[in-house]
């Protein structure tokens, strides 16, 4: 009998054929050797004819053939990979692979699984890494080695995407190079197609994604199907093969290894996305796939079945062809289906299974589906709710990956339970957390995938657990733990340099290898490496304080509260721009009675009837302003009964009494939204109505607290701002092009202009300046075309929102004098409008540099609502790049917007400060800090402690 490991298909030979064995038979042999075969006819029940003729070849050929496939699944089914310190890279090739040895000496390094508390040197060559030691204490340094000392900058693994959808999405995203779904004329199940078959090689995004740090990324079709099909891991180098041209193969993470022996991935998704998809309810999309399940586990019997019979008929030695004619007549040649392979291979156990899905119910409800036929899925992806059930997880599936965001919540029902603290929640209770992008455009852009690591420690998650999340944990959920993910010898020389602790806000990579290739730099060296300054960036950053709710309850239902340890004053007050070290305030019935030192607002006295709280690193901002998100006229996007509705322009633009709608008239306050607002310090929004088209209507001012009503000051300003939109998204009917938006947009000012100061309409107002003019604008030129309106029309107070191609005409807006209020400060060049916008550091300045040197008044702002809590992290983001002081960066989300829109704070004579401002424990500028109360510019205690309970 053949071994299984070792099979080979028996050669049939004709008698032709056959080489003579030594002396030719004489003729007086042939009569005994027929009497000995007819012998041995007898003994085993064989007829002449079945051992003298052969069985017919293609008999034979498809009897092997699925033998050949019954030994294929055993030998998939064997653990078949193990690092050592031997291996190679099976993707270096001596062309263009990695040809110099490479020696980073002096490195904080954070292995994959924790920092390690000395510094070190690390070896790589041919894009493996062969040594790690202490530094100064290695072998002898190889030969010819590019000997780099990053003098204690922190060095990770290369970081690992477990979900994103670049290749199939490339940048700039068109319906032609469009292939992330397919749907839906095959139906919602369709594990039989294959990511691959999609990619764009090419895509510019692999680079500016490396350049974040992300090295390696698992490249999944999209949720729109039950089933979406196989997934595929990469390697983000852009053109690695040994002629540098785009090639998809050699873009897998496993290019190098035979096809039989890679890991396969499937994608599968439940919820809002496939129900949405083909208006099937949740209880259809179960059966089908429950019904398409059981097919394939029918096959996989019969297939079991035929193989055992096969294996038993292989070990027969007389009469072999006979039994293999009558087992084919019997039972046909091995069962199989084209259609079913990839699910009968899922029941087996051979693939990498990773879920969409979002709410506790679907996650329970996917895992009964999955384990009736015996499927245990790796990941469970998005997740927003898992946190609520994190002990049925562990439960259901003890190995579980939850592959989630760290704040990217709110833009649909089943996203609206989400917890800023969910990571740390689901740590707690043991249960793996990878941070992963989805990358499906400049919402959640790969590039920043170490971003979300660094929200997850803000909130609560441990440094080296967040780490963790976009290194190792991914890597091991991929099952490629053992080349991927760590910076240990034997592995993948995948490796990121930063500027400062990876964990720190504004952390960029100074160097990114893959494959032990540098990607940034051609030769890397030490100069291009300064020395670390030893500053408060090459530390991890605290996390955000918390207190409980009972705490919470009890301190705020004080009557007198006195707050000690603040440290910092980042508002316009110069009597505080030095705080002094006895900086308190006195709140006394809700309201601050008293701002300034200790001495002078705490009589000796008093101190045995107050309450005082000392914090940690206590820092006093304006509070900040959000600007453009949907706050107060939409709570979940998709769904229109969470709103105000959408207002579009119809009939003539110039029509203004049909054509301009007021937010005033149809916010309604609080809710998820307005609670991430205040956790993140932000007092006060500006929000436009709802619409598509031109003209978008009048925006309005909110105040964000929890108390905030429509009878009692939640809208702080009727009017703010008239907002219209040039550009690819204002296309409609009434301006089907964008010249003809800019050609409506110079005659409502030219109509404006002619009603007269005595009209206050408001064309009128927006013509003469009186009412900011705020349009939403991406491509450079066409905001050249905005800057050609402004000098026509100088008296226009005009601002543009979004910005992403600004900085490409920074100079002519300073002489324009026309302000910024910036959304794409880390945008992606996801969209033709804005594909050739700044990608920014380090492949690039950042658009905000530039356009603050350039002299540009800027505000800073962010696109929906789930990042509104970290409006002061892009703040920080911001300032590093373009060198600015923290005063300075808070003033980008705050008094900077308002100056913008002419709604500025003032400091009264005596020097004090007026306007909103927050009290917070902790730098919130570094994710440090959380809010310990905010007040309004009426003294009035507007909030207290919301971060409690999150």
């Amino acid at each position: 009998m053949t071994a299984k490991g070792d099979f080979s298909i028996p050669m049939h030979r004709t008698p032709s054929s056959r080489r003579p064995q030594g002396r030719a038979i004489r003729r007086w042999q042939l009569p005994i050797c027929a009497g000995i075969c007819a012998a041995a006819i007898l003994l085993v029940g064989a007829s002449p004819r079945e051992l003298l003729l052969p069985t017919d070849a293609t008999t034979r050929h498809e009897f092997y053939d699925g033998l050949h496939q019954c030994y294929d699944v055993e030998r998939q089914q064997q653990a078949r990979r193990a690092g050592d310190s031997t291996r190679q890279n099976p993707r270096w090739n001596p062309v263009a692979g990695q040809t110099t040895p490479v020696v980073i000496q002096n490195a904080t390094l954070f292995d994959g699984e924790s920092t390690l508390a000395d510094p070190v040197d690390i070896v790589f060559e041919a894009g493996v890494i062969t040594s790690i030691s202490a530094t100064g204490l290695g072998d002898d340094t190889p030969q010819n080695a590019n000997v780099i000392d990053v003098h204690g900058k922190h060095v990770t693994p290369g970081l690992v995407d477990l979900h994103s959808h670049h290749l199939l999405l490339p940048f700039p995203q068109l319906a032609a190079t469009s292939d992330v779904n397919e749907r839906p004329l095959l139906g919602p199940i369709t594990p039989f197609v294959r990511a691959i078959d999609g990619f764009t090689p090419s895509d510019p995004a692999i680079r500016i994604i490396a350049s974040g740090g992300v090295t390696s990324s698992l490249v999944l079709p999209g949720s729109a199907n039950i089933v979406g099909g196989e997934a595929y891991p990469v390697k983000n180098l852009l053109f690695p093969g040994a002629d540098r041209e785009p090639v998809i193969e050699e873009l897998l993470l496993e290019h190098g290894i035979p096809e039989p022996d890679r890991q396969r991935y499937l994608k599968m998704a439940c919820g809002e996305n496939p129900k949405g998809v083909y208006h099937h309810t949740r209880l259809g999309l179960a059966w089908l796939l429950r019904e398409k399940l059981a097919e394939a586990r029918e096959l996989l019997e019969r297939q079991s079945d035929w193989c055992r019979a096969a294996f038993e008929i292989e070990g027969i030695k007389f009469g072999q062809g006979q039994h293999i004619a009558s087992f084919l007549e019997r039972q046909g040649r091995r069962p199989d289906s084209f259609q079913l392979e990839t699910f009968v291979a899922l029941i087996r156990g051979e693939l990498n299974v990773n879920v969409h899905c979002y709410t506790p119910e679907d996650l329970e409800r996917m895992l009964a589906v999955l384990h009736e036929f015996g499927i245990h899925p790796q990941a469970f992806h998005h997740a927003l709710e898992a946190w609520q059930v994190p002990e049925l997880l562990k439960r259901q599936e003890p190995n579980i990956t939850i592959a989630t965001f760290a704040d990217n919540a709110l833009f649909k029902a089943e996203a609206y339970g989400a917890n800023l603290r969910a990571a740390q929640v689901l740590n707690d209770h043991g249960v793996r957390v990878a941070f992963k992008s989805d990358h499906t455009g400049e919402g959640n852009y790969a590039k920043y995938l170490l971003d979300q690591a660094s929200i997850g420690h803000s909130f609560g998650l441990p440094a080296d657990k967040a780490l963790q999340s976009v290194t190792s944990i991914p890597a091991q959920s991929m099952q490629q733990g053992h080349r991927i993910g760590y910076v240990r010898p034997s592995y993948d020389a995948d490796i990121v340099i930063w500027d400062s602790h990876p964990l720190q806000v504004g952390a960029t990579p100074v160097e990114v290898f893959i494959d032990g290739r540098a990607l940034l730099k051609d030769d890397v060296t030490d100069q291009l490496i300064p020395s670390s300054s030893g500053d408060i960036d090459q530390h991890a950053p605290e996390t955000r304080p918390i207190v409980d709710l009972e705490e919470r309850n009890d301190v705020c239902s004080q009557s007198r509260l006195v707050f000690t340890g603040i440290r910092t004053a980042l508002i316009d007050s110069p009597r505080l721009e030095q705080a002094p070290e006895d900086l308190v305030f006195v709140v006394e019935d809700n309201r601050v009675s008293c701002f300034g030192t200790k001495s002078a607002c705490v009589r000796g006295e008093d101190e045995e009837r107050i309450t005082e709280i000392t914090l940690k690193n206590g820092y006093i901002t304006p509070g900040l302003v959000a600007f453009g998100n949907n706050l107060g006229i939409q709570a979940i996007p998709p769904e229109s009964s969470t709103g105000d509705g959408s207002s579009g322009t119809t009939g003539d633009p110039l029509n203004e009494a049909k054509n301009v709608h007021f937010a005033k008239y149809g916010v309604h306050l609080h809710g998820e939204a307005f609670d991430r607002a205040r956790i993140g310090g932000v007092t006060k929004a500006i929000t436009p109505p709802h619409g598509t088209g031109l003209i978008r209507g009048v925006s309005t001012g909110l105040r964000t607290g929890p108390h905030a009503t429509i009878l009692d000051g939640g809208i702080w300003k009727d009017d703010v701002a008239l907002h219209l939109s040039i550009g690819q998204g204002a296309k409609d009917g009434d301006t089907p092009t964008i010249g003809s938006g800019i050609d409506y947009l110079r005659r409502i000012l030219q109509q404006g202009s002619k009603n007269g100061a005595e009209q206050r309409s408001v064309y009128t107002q927006a013509a003469n300046g009186s009412l900011p003019l705020v349009i939403e604008v991406y491509n450079e030129d066409d905001i050249a075309q905005l800057i050609l309106v402004k000098r026509e029309f100088p008296a226009v107070n005009l601002i543009v929102y979004g910005g992403h191609g600004a900085a490409l005409v920074a100079k002519p807006l300073a002489e324009a004098g026309i302000p910024v209020i910036l959304t794409g400060n880390r945008g992606a060049p996801d969209k033709w409008e804005k594909k050739d916008a700044l990608p920014g550091p380090p492949l690039s300045d950042s658009p905000a540099k530039v356009l603050i040197e350039a002299g540009v008044q800027l505000g800073l702002a962010v696109r929906g609502d789930s990042k509104i809590h970290g409006l002061a992290r892009e703040a920080r983001w911001a300032a590093k790049q373009a060198g600015l002081s923290e005063k300075q960066a808070i003033a980008l989300v705050s008094s900077n917007i308002e100056q913008i829109l002419g709604l500025g704070r003032t400091v009264d004579n005596d020097d004090a400060y007026k306007g909103d401002f927050v009290l917070w424990e902790g730098n919130p500028l570094r994710g440090e800090g959380s809010v310990v109360v905010a007040v309004r510019e009426d003294g009035v205690i507007a909030d207290c402690w919301p971060d409690s309970g999150m």
